[in-house]
């Protein structure tokens, strides 16, 4: 559940920036350090600067420091602001169901143990603790995103405060939700709802602890050339807990060698990121928007044929396509993924109608020689449905070979071959010249359904 549909707002939080979160599970994106540098949003205008201020308080504690104990007073004080829960409000990270795992204080006691360590060797550069996922083990971005979320916590209520009060996201307005003051419950993981600009964000590495630091090795050029040639050749064999021990050691606690990849990091830029290419993001933003067409399944013609119903179910994708700017979703999604994407838009449409003619339809069932795009059944009685995009190079042996063959395997001739046209009538017209052909020749071809993927463009002004 995105936060725009339960409010009913449409685009209006992407439309300024606003980032859109899903209510019930965290998103994989993580509030960016250097990101956080560059804004000009009014609210974290001196978040950066509060951070380092916060770290420099830690490292100068550390520092005074006289011993790694909790029996000396500057280390215990180190030890206890350095404590960050997660800010379950703002839906990032990698929690899995509706609350994550935060900081907490034996993490905390590990990381201040490597920073005294960092800290005695000469090191006080602040920004080695946003390099933390790089050299302590159970720290990867999500964690580093808790921490800052945390210290920032002020700036981020302030710009929500904002964000509602220009919206109208009030009891007033919305007598049905739930608040907390200034803002509105999450119904979900009952916690109050806080909202970030897109333009601090960041994607969250695929490895959920940050396990692959290959890739922040590789593109920090500073880093690459302080990691000594024996070291280098031998880093695909290290475990993580290995590698990171290997930087703490060698990088971090060298204050000369630190020194130069801290500058090394102050000098990288980071572009904005688009949370839209994301692919899961992107998928959760398109099915939301195919659920809340409130199609009337009702009205649609009773069968338990599976044909029928195949043919019925492309229709009611064709309309979408076509009549509800459908075909808007297709161009915004990444080129690589689009089928993909109308895949799960099919099923989507097609959920309630297969539910309430007690069908049953599978996504790539991957059967016999490879998996077809859908198979709607009733019992023994199949159709498979192969869905082609006109820029797909397999556009015609899909058609004249490759659904034939997936119809074979699943013994039915009962076959649906849609081509979805992005603007490419040459294309189409050899599909529809092979389906003519076989269809006078005494043939049965696979039903050809063409659906009107191109861009419309809006009328011209007078």
């Amino acid at each position: 559940m995105l936060l725009s549909d339960y409010l009913g707002i449409g685009s209006k939080l992407d439309s300024n920036g606003v980032f859109d979160p899903v209510l019930d599970e965290d998103s994989h994106f993580f509030i960016n350090l250097q990101r956080l540098k560059k804004t000009t949003i009014s609210e974290f205008a001196k978040s950066y600067e509060r951070i380092h201020d916060f770290f420099r308080t830690i490292i100068k504690l550390l520092d005074k420091a006289e011993k790694k104990d909790k029996s000396d007073t500057f280390y215990k004080e180190a030890l206890r602001r350095f404590d960050f829960s997660e800010v379950n409000g703002i839906c990032l990270g990698y929690a899995k169901g509706t609350s994550g795992a935060g900081f907490g204080s034996a993490l905390g006691s590990q990381v201040i143990s490597t920073a005294y360590d960092i800290v005695k060797a000469g090191v006080d550069d602040p920004e080695f603790f946003e390099l933390l996922p790089l050299f302590q083990d159970n720290v990867g971005a999500d964690r580093l995103s808790d921490m800052i979320a945390t210290l920032i916590l002020d700036d981020i209520k302030a710009y929500t405060r904002r964000i509602n009060s220009e919206f109208g996201i009030n009891q007033k307005r919305y007598k049905k939700l739930f608040f907390n003051g200034d803002f509105l419950i999450n119904p979900y993981k009952h916690d109050d709802v806080l909202l970030v600009p897109v333009d601090i964000l960041h994607k969250l590495p695929v490895a959920e602890c940050w396990e692959e630091i290959d890739l922040v090795v590789s593109q920090n050029r500073i880093l690459r050339a302080e990691i000594n040639q024996e070291v280098a050749s031998e880093w695909k064999q290290y475990s993580s807990s290995e590698r990171k021990a290997y930087l703490c050691r060698d990088v971090f606690n060298n204050v000369d060698v630190c020194k130069r990849v801290i500058e090394g990091y102050r000098e990288e830029e980071l572009e904005i990121f688009n949370p839209q290419k994301d692919f899961s993001y992107f998928l959760t933003k398109v099915m939301q928007s195919v659920e809340t067409l409130g199609i009337d399944y009702s009205s649609k013609r009773k069968t338990h044929n599976s044909h029928a119903a195949a043919l019925e179910i492309v229709e009611i994708f064709k309309h979408w396509i076509e009549d509800q700017k459908g075909w808007e979703v297709i161009w915004s999604a990444d080129s690589r993924k689009r089928e993909k994407v109308i895949q799960r838009v099919i099923h989507g449409l097609a959920g309630s109608y297969i539910s309430a003619n007690g069908l049953d339809m599978s996504c790539e069932p991957d059967e016999g020689r490879g998996p077809v795009d859908f198979k709607v059944s009733y019992g023994n009685d199949i159709t498979l449905i192969e869905v082609k995009l006109s820029s797909n190079g397999q556009y015609l042996h899909g058609y004249e070979v490759q659904l034939i063959e997936y119809g074979k395997a699943e013994k039915t001739d009962k076959l649906v071959y849609v081509l979805i046209d992005l603007g490419n009538p040459g294309k189409v017209k050899k599909v529809q010249q092979s389906h003519d052909r076989r269809y006078n020749d005494g043939e049965t071809p696979p039903d050809l359904i063409v659906v009107d993927g191109t861009i419309r463009h809006s009328a011209s002004k007078s």
